[in-house]
């Protein structure tokens, strides 16, 4: 998996709903920083009606949806939490905000490898990463 700049932005995906809008509510979710009365309104949308879904959860059918890998979640909360590290030892800060929308746009880069594990000795190193921080279940 590759860490990604937030000093160079990539072109966004053009999408025929705005489906990304989804997509960064259910990365602030994984990062537990989805405002309250966001994901309440992202609960009370009928998502399985509108994608023709039948999960009863609007993550599984957004997962569903764009067709994310099973490993997105740790993906995205290992990528946080390394950019983050990143971003304060450059004497800057990196909000949750800002993280979604630059993993967006990584996401959609050609030949995008952020949520791929090149071996599993890395996708363990992130999980022990994640298991040491906040973002623990």
């Amino acid at each position: 998996m590759k860490l990604f700049s937030w000093k160079k932005k990539p072109e966004s995906q053009k999408t025929d709903m705005n489906i990304n809008v989804f997509f960064k509510a259910f990365i602030l979710d994984t990062l537990k920083e989805l405002p309250a009365e966001k994901s309440s309104m992202m609960e009370e949308m009928n998502l399985d009606k509108v994608f023709s879904t039948d999960f009863g959860n609007w993550k599984k059918t957004i997962k569903k949806v764009l067709n994310l890998s099973n490993t997105i979640e740790i993906a995205i909360k290992d990528l946080w939490l390394r950019n983050s590290e990143i971003a304060k030892n450059d004497g800057t800060e990196l909000n949750a905000d800002q993280f979604a929308d630059l993993f967006i746009e990584n996401y959609y880069v050609e030949n995008s490898k952020v949520d791929i594990w090149e071996n599993e000795s890395d996708l363990n190193n992130a999980n022990k990463r994640i298991t040491e921080s906040t973002l623990a279940e």
